[in-house]
């Protein structure tokens, strides 16, 4: 309901409970006057009766009384009119034609001195004092409706000035406030409360329109901060995820997406430990470590395609203003290849101190070796020695020869001798070595297969490239045993370099030995069957030549050689 309907309602109300009231208070008067003018009158005529009466009774004229009976009763406000003697007889009594008329009565005695000797009975008819009563009614209601009709009239301009156009006002205002105009005032026409609430509303909405500015300019500020902040984490070259109080995932950056292999859908809402499988999370997250920040702590993923990563992980706790914690943060970058770099400069490191070492005792030892091979060739010379004398200078010859080619090979894996570097063709160069080992991969049943392309040529050293793919083939041989093949197959790489791979369908290599076959004297073979010079040495020529030579294999399923040489430029 509306204040102006309430208002008019208690207005109404009130207007007919003071008519009400007035109107019974006025019904009342006036019946009160009339009943007292009855009284009067009654009285008036009680006296003249009494006398009368007294008169008659004495002498006994009761025809003269009857007639001021009759008399009197013609008033028309009279009904009835009787006298009684005190002994109660009727001596005298007329009514008018309105009896059962609503009545009233008045009694009155007749005296002789102060004894009564009878008793005059009046009926007033009450249908002037109801007639006086309806007329004050029906002005009453006339009243009310005149009186309430000018109320409503004036109070409705009255209202509608004071309070429903300010109100209105006030409401549109508030509207538009609401529906995001704040530009909106309301005039002001009064200096009344609602001139003091429009005023109010206006300094309101001006403060609103204020801070919505300045918020609004703080929303941009922060969009933007946001958007460095989103650059920022998407062009990370580390991986970074965001967790919350549960642990779930909220943010996984595109480098993580790289690292782990799966997509940013897969992981948000997920435990870190449901994705990586492994101790990173008790290791380095951050809700694990409340106390303390997380920096380059080294621990391990597991990628969506089961490779195991060895990753720098630093983490830190995300709080709130007021200290309490919303989350972690999480920075993890692969350092997998990394620790190979290392591992294999720590090698290479090694394997440079073997090979000076190497040098150091090949040339040493090569001079004393020489010296006993030569005494033992000339001591063989010599006609008077008996053949056990003989057969044991053999033996002294064979084994310093034997010896020279271990210091050969020292001096090939130190790799201190000079290469002649020339144009070569490296399928000429596989023809050769194929030639030279044809006999022997026959004798063991073993097939030598080639998918040679047009590939161009290198520059190398000729007989040092001879030696490496010799000692590769000779070496699948002795792996295959008999019964097999050997695929050797040439092509050409997008970055000029001519790839060499050799592949045996041998017993393979141990996943455990892999890392160990380019070390010196590492051998799987049976003692007095091989130095384990011999891809070491191939190793050194190799990167002598500024290429590459790695291996493939799956123990039990063969092994794959691949060597990258750069072209002649």
């Amino acid at each position: 309901m509306s204040i102006k309907e309430e208002f008019y309602k208690r207005l109404s109300l009130f207007v007919i409970i003071s008519t009400i009231i007035i109107s019974a208070i006025a019904i009342v008067a006036g019946r009160n006057i009339v009943i007292n003018d009855m009284k009067d009158k009654g009285d008036s005529i009680a006296r003249i009766l009494s006398s009368v009466a007294l008169d008659s009774m004495l002498i006994y004229d009761y025809v003269t009384m009857e007639r001021y009976v009759r008399e009197v009763v013609n008033d028309k406000n009279i009904i009835s009119l009787s006298v009684i003697r005190s002994d109660g007889e009727i001596i005298a009594k007329a009514e008018s034609r309105k009896t059962g008329e609503e009545s009233y009565s008045l009694r009155y005695p007749i005296k002789i001195g102060e004894s009564a000797i009878g008793i005059i009975d009046i009926s007033f008819s009450m249908e002037r004092v109801n007639s006086i009563s309806k007329r004050i009614i029906i002005s009453a209601v006339v009243f009310i409706v005149i009186v309430h009709s000018i109320a409503f009239i004036v109070n409705n301009m009255i209202i509608n000035r004071l309070i429903i156009l300010p109100v209105r006002s006030l409401m549109q205002a508030v509207r538009s406030l609401r529906d995001g105009s704040l530009h909106n005032r309301i005039e002001i026409h009064s200096k009344n409360e609602f001139g003091n609430l429009a005023s109010a509303f206006n300094e309101m909405a001006d403060t609103i329109e204020r801070n919505f500015k300045e918020i609004k300019e703080k929303q941009l500020e922060i969009q933007a901060e946001k958007g460095k902040i989103e650059t920022i984490v998407k062009s990370l070259a580390d991986g970074l995820f965001v967790t919350n109080m549960d642990g779930s995932i909220v943010t996984f950056n595109p480098a993580a997406v790289v690292i782990t292999g799966y997509s940013e859908e897969e992981v948000i809402g997920r435990q870190c430990e449901d994705i990586f499988k492994t101790r990173l999370c008790e290791d380095a997250c951050a809700l694990h470590n409340k106390d303390k920040t997380i920096c380059n702590k080294e621990s391990e993923i597991i990628t969506k395609d089961g490779q195991r990563r060895i990753v720098s992980v630093s983490s830190a706790i995300i709080r709130r203003w007021d200290g309490a914690i919303l989350g972690g943060v999480q920075l993890f970058r692969d350092i997998t290849e990394e620790k190979q770099k290392q591992a294999m400069m720590c090698h290479a490191e090694k394997l440079a101190a073997i090979g000076q070492l190497s040098a150091g005792l090949a040339h040493e030892i090569n001079n004393p070796l020489g010296n006993i091979l030569g005494y033992a060739r000339l001591m063989l010379k010599d006609r008077s020695l008996n053949d056990k004398q003989r057969e044991r200078l053999k033996i002294i010859s064979e084994q310093a020869e034997k010896a020279g080619m271990i210091v050969n090979g020292l001096l090939n894996y130190s790799r201190q001798q000079e290469f002649k570097m020339e144009r070569v063709s490296v399928n000429n160069i596989i023809d050769s070595v194929i030639k030279l080992l044809s006999l022997e991969a026959e004798k063991n049943n073993i097939k030598i297969l080639t998918d040679i392309s047009d590939v161009r040529d290198i520059k190398a050293d000729k007989r040092q490239i001879e030696q490496v793919l010799f000692n590769i083939i000779i070496n699948a041989i002795q792996a295959i045993g008999s019964d097999g093949i050997i695929q050797i197959n040439t092509s050409m790489k997008e970055d000029n370099y001519v790839e060499i791979r050799i592949k045996d369908t041998g017993h393979g290599i141990a996943p455990e030995h892999i890392s160990k076959i380019f070390d010196p004297f590492f051998t799987t073979k049976p003692v007095n069957k091989g130095t384990g010079l011999g891809l070491a040495v191939c190793m050194g020529i190799i990167k002598e030549h500024n290429g590459t030579i790695d291996v493939e294999s799956k123990y039990g399923d063969g092994a794959t050689f691949i060597i990258k040489l750069p072209v002649y430029a």
